[in-house]
């Protein structure tokens, strides 16, 4: 994360002197804590809970399967124990190789369903992100700031305004969109 701070800082510094600007006093600079306006934006909290319906849905959708497929194993290994001195090797053995199927399929089910909460989690902030760099710019555009930055990446700064509280009043004042 730092890295790309540090990489975007360097590009809008190098687009400010492409840009021609000549003077300190031309640029308007302004610094945001991304993490602070993540934390306080009313949007997050819904997405939150969002995702956590979803993890609960999901965890109990595996829970049931594993339940399940446990009961089967049991089921296998009682058949194991009671008749598996008088069972044939190759009988024996589809059990035994049943039973680590069942386990497998288990495990292959919660690594799925792991995979698919990251990438459903990662696509719910992905979204939040997206709308604090738009209501972010949005402000600069409208108070005239040149450049507006990570405060994380700022290690000192006398002249430049924390806009910070002013996005969080904005994204969490701003209507939704009229939905489709």
């Amino acid at each position: 994360m730092r890295r790309i701070t540090w990489v975007g800082l360097l590009v809008v510094i190098g687009l400010l002197l492409a840009k021609g600007v000549g003077r300190a006093e031309d640029v308007k600079i302004g610094v945001v804590d991304v993490n602070k306006i993540f934390s306080n934006y009313s949007k997050v909290t819904e997405t939150q809970a969002e995702f956590d319906k979803i993890k609960t849905q999901r965890q109990g959708d595996v829970q049931k399967k594993a339940d399940a497929a446990d009961k089967e194993i049991k089921v296998l290994l009682d058949k194991l124990d009671k008749q598996g001195t008088v069972m044939k090797k190759e009988e024996t053995d589809k059990i035994k190789t049943e039973i680590e199927k069942k386990k497998q399929d288990i495990l292959n089910l919660q690594q799925k369903i792991y995979q698919e909460l990251q990438q459903k989690n990662r696509e719910l902030v992905d979204a939040r992100v997206k709308e604090i760099n738009a209501a972010t710019g949005e402000l600069a555009k409208k108070e005239g700031y040149s450049v507006v930055i990570n405060k994380e990446a700022v290690l000192y700064s006398p002249e430049m305004t924390d806009l910070t509280d002013q996005v969080i009043a904005y994204l969490n004042n701003k209507p939704a969109p009229p939905k489709k």
